[in-house]
């Protein structure tokens, strides 16, 4: 006895396929005015979002300038005071805190130069930052 096959032989049909027109057009219309919008909405917050930022940033400069003319200043007045109550070290670390604010400040300049003069002739210490400075 010969055995019966366990499957059964699927019949085959043949398709056809064909390419049909897309029938939702109106969603495919609806991406492009949307995107249209989008792109409208964005071209017209960039200017403004620029603006924004120019400010921002220009205000963060005034402000980071002001603490630094109130620190420069504060540091004269208070190198000042040492200096002429004879605290002549604490008067240079002074000046030469403020110095690292505004390096091209004449009363400044001039204020360390009579400090260090003090502390070289007097006190024998920082004459090679006088030498350099008397250079420059």
């Amino acid at each position: 006895m010969q055995r019966k096959g366990s499957f059964t032989a699927v019949p085959s049909k043949s398709r056809k396929f064909k390419l049909q027109p897309l029938e939702n057009k109106g969603s495919c219309n609806l991406a492009i005015v949307l995107l249209i919008i989008f792109s409208l909405l964005i071209g017209l917050m960039i200017p403004k979002w620029s603006a924004y930022e120019n400010k921002r940033i220009n205000a963060e400069i005034e402000f980071r300038e002001s603490r630094n003319n109130t620190a420069f200043n504060f540091l004269i007045k208070s190198g000042k005071n040492r200096l002429s109550s004879g605290k002549i070290h604490g008067a240079y670390s002074e000046f030469t805190l403020a110095l690292n604010l505004k390096p091209n400040n004449k009363e400044l300049n001039s204020l360390l130069l009579e400090t260090l003069e003090i502390l070289c002739f007097d006190y024998n210490t920082h004459c090679d930052e006088l030498e350099e400075l008397d250079f420059n």
